[in-house]
């Protein structure tokens, strides 16, 4: 089975190093038959990471301009990741992956994925040093975007493996983080959200493993969750990275299909493994 879609895609909009056709071009090249953009959504803080404000007309344009110019040759899709905290209204889109990259702290807030520093230091200077309270207040916040708002997609679940990759703190392999990520697993099914298989990590050299973890995925598989795999791309050499891979990783985890972006009329179709 070939995935050929993705539908976290970042440009030049946002934080991306492609242009927007530039990935159309990748897309086409490797034989996808859709293809989903989402740069990250406006938001009040972080500027350079965003879609700023006055030029989101400007994306959307441009993204519905190579719709159309495109459209007997692939299937292209106007979305967006929007962060907990965006001021972004996402029903103007097609869909969006809902994402949590910032904890609120007593100065503003820390981010999740951003310098590892800079996360080690709120993590001991406001939690005690307790990465198991980080993930606790990170899960929450999880939590509570998908009750409220009930996305389509997490985006990148477990996404401060990037840095407990560097600083360890926190033990992956702990009963007790076992635990909670089951619990959160439970309310995420609840809510109706698919889970993103996202690559980026492994693109960009942070990890040599997929968000979320194998045993993340296994409990999902076993809750009868859906998920959709994505390259969370930013480079559009690395439009497909390591997709070939997550079949065979998906299947020993326990599922018989994914999802993807549909080629026609369908937004999100399901493909077996």
């Amino acid at each position: 089975m070939s995935i050929l879609s993705n539908c976290h895609t970042h440009t030049e909009f946002c934080d991306g190093r492609s242009t927007a056709e530039e990935m159309v071009l990748s897309a086409l090249d490797k034989g996808f038959v859709s293809l989903g953009f989402s740069s990250h959504a406006p938001q009040k803080y972080d500027a350079p990471y965003c879609v700023a404000p006055e030029k989101e007309d400007a994306y959307c344009a441009e993204i519905l301009r190579l719709q159309e110019k495109y459209r007997d040759r692939i299937r292209i899709y106007l979305g967006m990741e929007r962060d907990l905290f965006s001021c972004a209204n996402p029903d103007r889109y097609d869909y969006y992956l809902a994402s949590v990259h910032y904890i609120p702290t007593f100065s503003g807030y820390a981010s999740v994925d951003g310098l590892a520093e800079n996360l080690a230091n709120y993590i001991k200077n406001e939690l005690n040093g307790s990465g198991f309270a980080f993930a606790k207040k990170y899960f929450e916040l999880l939590c509570g975007y998908a009750k409220a708002w009930k996305p389509p997609i997490i985006g990148h679940f477990d996404l401060f493996r990037k840095n407990n990759s560097k600083l360890h703190f926190l033990d992956e392999e702990s009963t007790a983080y076992k635990d909670m990520v089951v619990q959160v697993l439970h309310f995420i099914r609840e809510s109706g959200a698919m889970l993103e298989v996202n690559t980026g990590a492994t693109a960009r050299g942070y990890m040599e493993s997929q968000y979320p973890n194998d045993f993340a995925l296994s409990q999902w598989a076993k809750l009868g969750g859906e998920v959709i795999v994505s390259s969370d791309c930013h480079n559009a050499e690395f439009l497909n990275c390591n997709f070939d891979k997550m079949p065979a990783l998906l299947e020993k985890l326990g599922f018989d299909h994914t999802v993807r972006l549909g080629a026609n009329d369908t937004l999100f179709e399901r493909i077996p493994l």
